[in-house]
């Protein structure tokens, strides 16, 4: 049997490569069977962006953690050889922008760009989302996420989680609107925003790339075709891990 191959992406490679060789694996930047992402939420984020569609397989920092018996860099890496890791499909939000596509694990945010003018924008529903209120918000924009990432930036804007599907936020706007729920995770079902004044960024993500949008662009924002394995997810969630720096647990999703 070949050796495994495994990609590194995240805040400490040579670390994490090393731990790679002394489980027997090799370390590849090309065709990997997994990629390890070390660090967090967002090695994780971005490790999907450079290899999508491959398994992922997340590990803490070992100079920011105190990881548990089972987290550990080389441990989760023996139950990866040894098979035994929890395998999870998490879904995408896609983002189409004209002829543009991208894709988001967490959430797709679009706020307005200069925090001295709100913006203005409506929602239309697209596909099999159900009808949404005619009317044009005014505020600082909105924050769709997966029910993954809705325990970030959607929570901080709602003060709810998505437990299946995904959903908008609404940031701040000047007449109080409830977020946006959709069960199910259907391709083809979207909501189209419609910036009627802007400036306005669009994130997704922590990509740095922020598509500007002006008044009577547009973008939908619905499930996507894709889905990100993930293998040991629990690595990220676990309450018995500690950050060295305070002692604290870490956001377990």
């Amino acid at each position: 049997m070949s050796a495994l191959r495994v990609a590194v992406a995240g805040d400490d490679r040579a670390e994490a490569a090393a731990a790679v060789q002394r489980a027997g694996a090799l370390v590849v930047d090309e065709n990997p069977d997994v990629v390890l992402t070390h660090g967090g939420d967002g090695s994780l984020l971005r490790a999907e962006r450079i290899w999508p569609q491959v398994p992922k397989m997340p590990v803490r920092l070992s100079r920011k953690t105190a990881p548990c018996p089972l987290h550990g860099i080389d441990d989760v890496l023996a139950r990866l050889q040894g098979h035994v890791l929890e395998e999870v499909n998490l879904g995408m939000l896609e983002l189409a922008l004209g002829r543009a596509r991208f894709y988001a694990m967490n959430d797709i945010v679009v706020r307005n760009a200069k925090p001295t003018a709100a913006m203005r924008f409506s929602l239309t529903a697209r596909g099999g989302v159900g009808p949404l209120p005619d009317i044009v918000h005014v505020g600082d924009g909105l924050v769709a996420a997966t029910a993954y990432g809705s325990t970030a930036y959607f929570h901080s804007v709602s003060r709810t989680r998505i437990a299946e599907g995904w959903g908008v936020a609404f940031n701040n706007v000047s007449t109080p609107a409830e977020p946006i729920v959709i069960a199910g995770s259907t391709p083809g079902d979207a909501i189209e925003v419609q910036v009627i004044r802007g400036p306005a960024f669009v994130v997704y993500d922590n990509d740095e790339r922020m598509p500007v949008l002006r008044e009577g662009h547009h973008l939908t924002i619905g499930p996507a075709r894709r889905v990100v394995t993930v293998l040991g997810l629990d690595a990220l969630a676990c309450q018995e891990c500690r950050r060295l720096a305070d002692g604290e647990t870490f956001n377990p999703h």
